[in-house]
């Protein structure tokens, strides 16, 4: 994308201390460190609760949360982001409370979408997240739509469209790439790669990202995704250049979903703060405190919420309900007293 960026970008130097072209990311490395200590602690959570049964689906994003805080906090305000399933915590990153994404999650008269949207897919419009799609890659060229609607509407407005490496053999994300390019919208991509390979090594399924990028006519870059603050840096400077005029990037992010140890992305940041004092062990704590309370007060209350109405299907479907379905619901609710 630009000098610096090669080979797989990270944020220090070989003595660990932060490099200079990164210190200005610390300004929201507190915020960073907290959106990833949330989205650990609701995906271990939601591991168990769907483990017991008590939900129906989730995509567990333990060891991925660098990519996908960072990815998601490096959006302005009013830029859209489109997350794949495995990224649903891009959500909570913008706004929407646990409370919301959990009522969500056990399908409660107070979920969000009502039941239209699928399990673990949370809405989040009102804070400028796409719904996830079910259909691997299916929002890559929505994602361009949208930057491209921007474009001709002259709104300052981007999108970050985030997807797993299972992503980059569809052909939605050729589609989207090729779109990108021909009409240079302020897109950036942003692709999980590794699962479990070093932060060196480069998966065969994207191995040609940069190629298939420079085909297409737009830049790409590559990061270590288990190092938060390269990950904020890089998209950060990708949006930077696609609001400027010059076109979309793709950033392959290696990951090590199931680091554990110095490894650990939640480590590895938080080794930079208390390097830089911006957190001790005492804030540390009360902050993991704080999460887990707002967390078991979350689930408490959506497994004793009341289930959804019947009638709450239609919702936000028809401006005026068909006749057909006026006269069934009414016979429903005549038929069977028991249903709400």
């Amino acid at each position: 994308m630009h000098a610096g960026l090669e080979p797989t970008t990270t944020s220090h130097g070989d003595n660990g201390a932060l490099e200079p072209a990164f210190r200005a990311s610390l300004s929201d490395a507190v915020s960073l460190y907290r959106h990833m200590t949330t989205l650990r602690l609701v995906s271990a959570r939601m591991v168990d609760l769907q483990r017991s049964e008590k939900v129906a689906f989730h995509s567990s994003c333990i060891g991925e949360e660098a990519v996908i805080a960072a990815a998601t906090l490096a959006a302005r305000e009013n830029d859209w982001v489109f997350p794949g399933a495995r990224e649903w915590g891009a959500a909570l990153v913008r706004g929407l409370p646990i409370a919301d994404y959990m009522h969500h999650a056990f399908g409660s008269a107070k979920d969000p979408a009502k039941g239209h949207s699928a399990p673990d897919h949370p809405p989040a419009r009102r804070f400028r997240v796409a719904p996830a799609s079910g259909v691997p890659g299916a929002h890559l060229p929505q994602a361009v739509g949208a930057a491209w609607a921007a474009k001709i509407k002259k709104d300052d407005v981007a999108t970050i469209a985030i997807f797993g490496e299972a992503v980059a053999s569809t052909g939605d994300l050729h589609n989207a790439l090729n779109f990108a390019g021909v009409f240079k919208a302020a897109c950036v991509f942003v692709c999980r790669t590794g699962h479990g390979r070093s932060a060196t090594a480069r998966p065969e399924s994207f191995a040609a990202a940069r190629d298939r990028a420079l085909a297409y006519g737009i830049a790409s870059a590559s990061v270590d995704g288990g190092d938060a603050l390269a990950v904020l840096t890089v998209v950060r400077a990708a949006l930077a250049r696609a609001v400027s005029g010059k076109g979309a990037t793709l950033i392959e992010a290696v990951t090590q979903p199931f680091a554990a140890g110095e490894g650990d992305p939640l480590v590895r940041l938080k080794r930079v703060l208390e390097r830089e004092k911006l957190l001790d062990a005492a804030a540390d704590e009360a902050m993991g405190r704080e999460i887990r309370a707002a967390l078991d007060a979350a689930v408490t209350e959506a497994e004793q919420a009341a289930p959804p109405a019947t009638s709450t299907i239609f919702e936000d479907v028809y401006a005026e309900m068909p006749e057909h379905l006026r006269l069934a619901q009414i016979a429903q609710k005549e038929s069977s007293p028991w249903r709400r």
